[in-house]
Protein backbone atom coordinates (compact mmCIF):
# COMPACT_ATOMS: atom_id res chain seq x y z
CA UNK A 1 0.00 0.00 0.00
CA UNK A 2 1.28 3.77 -0.58
CA UNK A 3 0.55 6.64 2.02
CA UNK A 4 1.16 10.43 1.18
CA UNK A 5 3.10 12.67 3.75
CA UNK A 6 2.56 16.42 4.51
CA UNK A 7 3.22 18.51 6.68
CA UNK A 8 1.22 21.87 7.93
CA UNK A 9 1.02 24.58 9.86
CA UNK A 10 -1.18 24.09 12.61
CA UNK A 11 -3.28 27.17 11.92
CA UNK A 12 -4.57 24.96 8.75
CA UNK A 13 -6.00 22.59 10.44
CA UNK A 14 -9.25 22.49 10.99
CA UNK A 15 -11.85 21.33 12.91
CA UNK A 16 -12.36 18.03 11.04
CA UNK A 17 -8.78 17.34 10.80
CA UNK A 18 -8.15 17.45 14.14
CA UNK A 19 -11.07 15.46 15.03
CA UNK A 20 -9.41 12.69 12.59
CA UNK A 21 -6.12 13.10 14.66
CA UNK A 22 -7.83 12.83 18.14
CA UNK A 23 -9.65 9.74 16.95
CA UNK A 24 -6.21 7.99 15.89
CA UNK A 25 -4.82 9.03 19.28
CA UNK A 26 -7.35 7.38 20.89
CA UNK A 27 -7.36 4.56 19.57
CA UNK A 28 -3.68 4.28 20.87
CA UNK A 29 -3.42 5.77 23.42
CA UNK A 30 -5.87 5.51 26.96
CA UNK A 31 -6.45 9.09 28.98
CA UNK A 32 -6.58 10.57 25.55
CA UNK A 33 -8.92 14.29 26.49
CA UNK A 34 -9.73 17.05 24.35
CA UNK A 35 -8.18 19.48 26.20
CA UNK A 36 -5.01 18.33 26.34
CA UNK A 37 -5.05 17.41 22.70
CA UNK A 38 -5.72 21.12 22.05
CA UNK A 39 -3.49 22.27 24.30
CA UNK A 40 -0.36 20.28 22.68
CA UNK A 41 -1.61 21.86 19.20
CA UNK A 42 -1.79 25.05 20.41
CA UNK A 43 2.02 25.61 21.35
CA UNK A 44 3.18 23.73 18.33
CA UNK A 45 3.96 24.94 14.66
CA UNK A 46 3.22 22.22 12.31
CA UNK A 47 2.09 18.90 12.30
CA UNK A 48 3.57 16.25 9.87
CA UNK A 49 0.60 14.01 8.66
CA UNK A 50 0.44 10.35 6.84
CA UNK A 51 -2.15 9.32 4.93
CA UNK A 52 -3.33 6.18 3.14
CA UNK A 53 -4.94 5.92 0.04
CA UNK A 54 -8.03 7.09 -0.27
CA UNK A 55 -7.34 9.51 2.84
CA UNK A 56 -7.59 7.53 5.21
CA UNK A 57 -5.39 9.37 8.32
CA UNK A 58 -2.75 6.27 9.68
CA UNK A 59 -0.31 8.76 11.55
CA UNK A 60 0.66 12.21 12.77
CA UNK A 61 3.01 14.23 14.76
CA UNK A 62 3.41 17.83 16.20
CA UNK A 63 6.35 19.90 16.53
CA UNK A 64 7.11 23.41 17.34
CA UNK A 65 11.05 25.15 16.83
CA UNK A 66 12.27 27.34 19.29
CA UNK A 67 15.37 29.07 21.01
CA UNK A 68 16.27 27.50 24.39
CA UNK A 69 19.29 29.03 26.81
CA UNK A 70 19.09 26.66 28.89
CA UNK A 71 22.86 25.27 28.47
CA UNK A 72 23.56 29.03 28.73
CA UNK A 73 23.97 29.83 24.98
CA UNK A 74 21.21 29.57 22.74
CA UNK A 75 20.62 27.10 20.80
CA UNK A 76 17.37 26.02 18.38
CA UNK A 77 15.20 23.00 19.43
CA UNK A 78 12.46 21.05 17.38
CA UNK A 79 10.32 19.64 20.37
CA UNK A 80 7.99 16.46 18.90
CA UNK A 81 4.47 16.27 20.92
CA UNK A 82 1.79 14.36 20.47
CA UNK A 83 2.66 11.12 17.63
CA UNK A 84 0.99 7.91 16.86
CA UNK A 85 1.61 5.83 13.69
CA UNK A 86 -0.74 3.15 13.09
CA UNK A 87 0.20 -0.32 13.33
CA UNK A 88 -0.02 -0.72 9.67
CA UNK A 89 2.71 1.27 9.02
CA UNK A 90 5.01 0.15 10.93
CA UNK A 91 6.89 -2.19 8.73
CA UNK A 92 7.06 0.69 6.05
CA UNK A 93 9.35 3.84 5.74
CA UNK A 94 6.47 6.15 4.74
CA UNK A 95 6.34 7.33 7.80
CA UNK A 96 9.63 8.49 8.93
CA UNK A 97 10.45 9.71 5.48
CA UNK A 98 7.72 12.01 5.99
CA UNK A 99 8.97 12.97 8.96
CA UNK A 100 11.98 13.62 7.72
CA UNK A 101 11.23 15.75 4.43
CA UNK A 102 8.92 18.16 6.76
CA UNK A 103 11.71 18.69 9.35
CA UNK A 104 15.15 17.99 7.51
CA UNK A 105 14.24 21.98 6.20
CA UNK A 106 14.37 22.99 9.50
CA UNK A 107 17.76 22.03 10.32
CA UNK A 108 19.04 24.82 7.73
CA UNK A 109 18.28 27.58 9.65
CA UNK A 110 20.81 29.62 11.58
CA UNK A 111 22.56 27.23 13.97
CA UNK A 112 22.49 23.81 15.19
CA UNK A 113 19.06 22.30 15.65
CA UNK A 114 18.92 19.67 18.77
CA UNK A 115 15.32 16.84 18.24
CA UNK A 116 14.12 16.91 21.62
CA UNK A 117 11.13 14.33 22.09
CA UNK A 118 9.43 12.47 25.12
CA UNK A 119 8.72 8.90 24.02
CA UNK A 120 6.53 6.79 25.99
CA UNK A 121 6.58 4.04 23.58
CA UNK A 122 10.34 2.07 22.68
CA UNK A 123 9.31 2.53 18.54
CA UNK A 124 9.77 6.19 18.58
CA UNK A 125 12.77 5.80 20.62
CA UNK A 126 14.21 3.19 18.07
CA UNK A 127 12.98 5.18 15.28
CA UNK A 128 15.34 8.10 16.33
CA UNK A 129 18.32 5.93 16.72
CA UNK A 130 17.67 4.73 12.97
CA UNK A 131 17.20 8.10 11.74
CA UNK A 132 20.14 10.12 13.39
CA UNK A 133 23.50 9.18 14.06
CA UNK A 134 24.29 11.25 17.58
CA UNK A 135 21.99 10.57 20.08
CA UNK A 136 20.83 9.91 23.42
CA UNK A 137 20.16 7.83 25.56
CA UNK A 138 22.25 5.60 22.92
CA UNK A 139 22.88 2.29 23.64
CA UNK A 140 26.05 2.02 22.13
CA UNK A 141 27.57 5.55 23.77
CA UNK A 142 27.57 8.01 26.31
CA UNK A 143 27.41 11.16 24.41
CA UNK A 144 28.28 13.56 27.39
CA UNK A 145 27.33 17.08 25.33
CA UNK A 146 24.27 16.09 24.49
CA UNK A 147 23.22 14.09 27.35
CA UNK A 148 23.82 17.07 29.43
CA UNK A 149 21.90 19.15 26.22
CA UNK A 150 18.79 16.78 27.11
CA UNK A 151 19.25 17.41 30.70
CA UNK A 152 19.18 21.10 30.44
CA UNK A 153 16.18 20.95 28.11
CA UNK A 154 13.96 18.73 30.52
CA UNK A 155 14.42 20.64 33.27
CA UNK A 156 13.41 23.84 31.38
CA UNK A 157 10.83 22.36 30.28
CA UNK A 158 9.22 19.86 32.71
CA UNK A 159 11.17 21.12 36.35
CA UNK A 160 10.63 18.92 39.21
CA UNK A 161 8.82 16.05 37.12
CA UNK A 162 12.19 15.35 35.45
CA UNK A 163 13.56 12.64 37.38
CA UNK A 164 17.65 13.19 35.87
CA UNK A 165 19.05 9.90 37.81
CA UNK A 166 16.05 7.85 36.47
CA UNK A 167 16.43 9.64 33.08
CA UNK A 168 12.45 10.04 33.46
CA UNK A 169 9.67 12.36 32.97
CA UNK A 170 7.07 11.84 35.86
CA UNK A 171 3.84 13.40 35.11
CA UNK A 172 1.68 14.55 37.85
CA UNK A 173 -1.41 13.13 35.77
CA UNK A 174 -1.02 10.29 33.11
CA UNK A 175 -2.55 12.36 29.67
CA UNK A 176 -1.41 9.34 27.54
CA UNK A 177 -1.01 5.99 27.96
CA UNK A 178 0.08 3.26 25.54
CA UNK A 179 -3.28 0.94 24.80
CA UNK A 180 -2.20 -2.69 25.92
CA UNK A 181 -1.10 -4.40 22.33
CA UNK A 182 0.61 -0.98 21.51
CA UNK A 183 3.88 -1.16 22.05
CA UNK A 184 4.26 -3.95 24.67
CA UNK A 185 7.49 -4.55 26.34
CA UNK A 186 8.14 -8.25 26.02
CA UNK A 187 11.04 -10.52 27.15
CA UNK A 188 11.86 -11.37 23.27
CA UNK A 189 11.72 -7.34 22.18
CA UNK A 190 14.63 -6.83 25.43
CA UNK A 191 16.83 -8.31 23.88
CA UNK A 192 17.16 -5.70 21.57
CA UNK A 193 19.75 -3.09 23.29
CA UNK A 194 17.66 -0.35 22.85
CA UNK A 195 14.66 -1.65 24.03
CA UNK A 196 16.22 -2.61 27.39
CA UNK A 197 17.98 1.07 27.70
CA UNK A 198 14.58 2.40 26.70
CA UNK A 199 12.95 0.17 28.94
CA UNK A 200 14.90 0.15 32.09
CA UNK A 201 13.56 3.03 33.94
CA UNK A 202 10.08 1.57 33.86
CA UNK A 203 11.39 -2.38 34.86
CA UNK A 204 12.73 -1.10 38.27
CA UNK A 205 10.09 -0.60 41.18
CA UNK A 206 12.35 2.04 43.14
CA UNK A 207 12.54 4.19 40.23
CA UNK A 208 9.49 4.33 39.05
CA UNK A 209 6.37 5.71 40.20
CA UNK A 210 2.96 3.04 40.95
CA UNK A 211 0.08 3.44 38.80
CA UNK A 212 -3.15 3.65 41.09
CA UNK A 213 -6.66 3.39 39.74
CA UNK A 214 -7.23 3.85 35.84
CA UNK A 215 -8.42 7.65 35.32
CA UNK A 216 -7.66 8.82 38.91
CA UNK A 217 -5.98 12.06 39.34
CA UNK A 218 -3.37 10.98 41.29
CA UNK A 219 -2.15 8.57 38.36
CA UNK A 220 1.62 9.11 37.30
CA UNK A 221 2.94 8.33 33.94
CA UNK A 222 6.67 7.87 33.69
CA UNK A 223 8.78 9.04 29.76
CA UNK A 224 11.97 8.98 28.82
CA UNK A 225 13.26 12.51 27.48
CA UNK A 226 15.18 11.91 24.26
CA UNK A 227 17.35 13.70 22.25
CA UNK A 228 18.86 13.63 18.78
CA UNK A 229 21.82 16.45 17.02
CA UNK A 230 22.60 15.01 13.50
CA UNK A 231 20.54 13.39 11.16
CA UNK A 232 21.73 9.83 9.45
CA UNK A 233 24.05 10.69 6.44
CA UNK A 234 24.64 14.71 7.35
Amino acid sequence: MSYEGAMLPVGALDAALRGEMRALLERHFDGVRSDDFEADLAEKDHAVLLRAAGGRLVGFSTLRVYVSRATGAPRRVLFSGDTIVDPEVWRSPYAIRSWLRGVLPLSRGDGPLDWFLLSSGHRTYRAMLAMFDSCYPDPALDRPALRERLHAYARERYGAAYDAAAGVVRLPRSVHRLRPGVGDVTEARLKDPAVALFAAPRRSPPRCAAPSRPGSPTRRSASRPCSAARPTGR
